[in-house]
């Protein structure tokens, strides 16, 4: 019974251990425009922070054709359209919407689905800061031979200097670092 009990602290402590690294290399705001790419995807979520980035990327030239992957099937094109700052006709030729998505697995799927039909090698991915790593690590799984760019929008969970700001933000880091490490043992187990 003791060595279960030292065995359950051990593992709490490796984990904390591994949540304050994550926190720490978690990628920094992008400030500046990227440089042009095949493609830009989105992964929603973030209350439209990621949309409003990505589609303001794709606007200024960021990439050939935008996917924004898990609208939401209530979601219309043009409510979507009211966040678009850029020529009305480029984003009526060039914005994907992928509505199967539900999850990050699913977005990973959606993408890649979307660059084999459009034969994109090179894709800049945006989301949340505290959400790429995962978003990352999904999305190499499934499109292991392109290149992902990662393009990391603020979540308001860390301040300026890349801590936790809130008891709700530890939470929501501590749970989307749970999912980073399922999402990379699965990955580690398909290799």
């Amino acid at each position: 019974m003791q060595r279960l009990i030292l065995g359950i602290i051990l593992i709490g402590l490796l984990w904390a251990i591994g949540l304050a690294a994550y926190i720490a290399d978690l990628p920094a705001p992008a400030r500046n425009a990227p440089a042009k790419t095949e493609a830009v995807a989105v992964y929603t979520g973030g209350g439209g922070a990621r949309i409003s980035a990505g589609m303001a990327v794709f606007a200024n030239g960021g990439g050939e054709r935008l996917l924004i992957s898990g609208v939401h099937p209530d979601t219309t094109r043009e409510r979507l359209s009211e966040l678009w700052s850029g020529n009305s006709k480029l984003f009526e030729c060039c914005v994907d919407l992928g509505r199967e998505a539900r999850s990050t697995q699913g977005n990973a799927l959606e993408l890649a689905k979307w660059a084999g039909e459009n034969d994109f090698r090179h894709v800049l991915l945006v989301t949340s800061e505290y959400h790429m790593p995962r978003a990352i690590a999904e999305t190499r799984t499934r499109l292991p031979d392109a290149t992902i760019m990662p393009y990391a929008v603020a979540s308001g969970y860390l301040d300026e200097k890349g801590r936790p700001v809130s008891r709700l933000a530890w939470e929501k880091l501590a749970g989307e670092y749970t999912k980073f490490l399922l999402a990379r043992s699965k990955s580690l187990l398909n290799f």
